[in-house]
């Protein structure tokens, strides 16, 4: 498998934004979503998208925003938008996908990352801890 930026694999940028509409978004949320990848594709700095592709296919997506969350603006950056594909979940890739933004904050210098979910006993299992 592959991690590497959205910007290098634009072939996947449709496919992304239909993936966090269907995850994150509702009826009305496609441009909304949209606007956040276009906005994210980039090969340095924040925003920022990353792809994990494995057999030219793309298997999951995660990003690194400035805000994941209205109410926390003073907290960035943000690990977002983790999608996996069903057909390779529970493969660890989502894992992967979460170090590899980490260690992408740490290259920027960046002592901490955030994350925002309503998904219980999944971010627990990679240490990530409540802060409410």
């Amino acid at each position: 498998m592959e991690i590497d930026l959205l910007v290098n694999h634009l072939e996947f940028k449709e496919k992304v934004i239909e993936w966090l509409n269907d995850g994150f978004g509702g009826e009305n949320s496609r441009e909304f979503y949209k606007g956040i990848i276009n906005n994210s594709l980039r090969d340095k700095y924040l925003p920022i998208t990353f792809v994990a592709i494995e057999n030219n296919e793309l298997v999951g997506t995660v990003g690194v925003w400035r805000g994941d969350l209205l109410s926390r603006q003073d907290l960035y950056p943000w690990i977002s938008a983790l999608v996996v594909h069903k057909n390779y979940r529970n493969k660890g890739i989502g894992k992967v996908l979460q170090q590899y933004a980490l260690n992408y904050c740490s290259s920027l210098n960046f002592k901490e990352a955030y994350l925002y979910t309503d998904i219980e006993n999944y971010y627990e299992k990679s240490a990530w801890r409540d802060i409410r």
